[in-house]
């Protein structure tokens, strides 16, 4: 009797759970202050998106801006071809996505999430610090940095690794979110992302909200399945022996 092996893919129960409750504390507590620090993080990551486009078209990236209102504003020179101009204007949008879903997956895989907290600790110093230039960006940016740092050093295993999923399952909603805001909502679309990439392509805003809203939801939806998922021990399946 031969034999072939097989293996089951099963879902982490207690993953799944820990990211809903991260998930719900998120969405109920979005108009609250508490997470208005957390709000300002993923604006510095759309506007990273952007710069970090720019860089790889050969552009110059001249700084990056928050303020208080949740606005943000990359600004960089570069060759205005229109493949550039689509690269940039898109950045940030698909950077907050892909940023999400990198959280998401890094943080439900491993067994404990100071390496994500550090992670992201390091990216806001770098971004800071190479184009962070008015004050409130550099205390924002190198203020969450360091609260980041802190947790990566100091916080138990479990409890780093509550806080990262949080982030990262807030970073996943917000790209959503973010997408929603400036792309399906007609009133909020001027002066945007969405606007620069109608006025590159004449393609209406409405299709950009349609491209990116499933680009982001595939992204978090392959996020959650690759994360959540694990491999099984092998399975042993009888076969029955071959004449020979």
């Amino acid at each position: 009797m031969s034999a072939i092996c097989r293996r089951e893919r099963v879902i982490d129960f207690k993953k799944l759970f820990a990211l809903v409750a991260a998930l719900a504390v998120g969405i109920f507590l979005w108009d609250s202050k508490l997470v208005f620090p957390l709000k300002l993080l993923v604006v510095l990551i759309h506007e990273a998106g952007h710069a970090l486009a720019a860089k790889a078209v050969g552009g110059e990236v001249l700084s990056i801006t928050v303020n208080e209102l949740q606005g943000g504003l990359c600004r960089f020179a570069f060759d205005p071809t229109f493949f550039n101009r689509v690269v940039t204007a898109s950045a940030g949008y698909l950077g907050s996505a892909l940023t999400g879903a990198l959280l998401l997956f890094v943080t439900l895989r491993r067994a404990s999430g100071r390496f994500v907290l550090g992670l992201m600790s390091l990216f806001l110093v770098v971004i800071c610090v190479l184009w962070g230039r008015s004050l409130f960006t550099l205390v924002t940016g190198l203020g969450l940095a360091a609260a980041l740092g802190l947790g990566a050093r100091y916080l138990p295993a479990g409890a780093s690794q509550a806080v990262a999923l949080f982030l990262a399952a807030f970073t996943g909603l917000y790209a959503l979110f973010d997408v929603r805001d400036d792309l399906w909502s007609a009133s909020r679309r001027s002066g945007t992302d969405a606007q620069i990439l109608t006025d590159a392509t004449g393609i209406p805003s409405i299709v950009w909200a349609v491209l990116w809203t499933v680009f982001a939801a595939v992204l978090l939806g392959a996020a959650l399945y690759f994360g959540l998922g694990r491999k099984k021990g092998h399975k042993t399946l009888p076969l029955p022996d071959l004449p020979r």
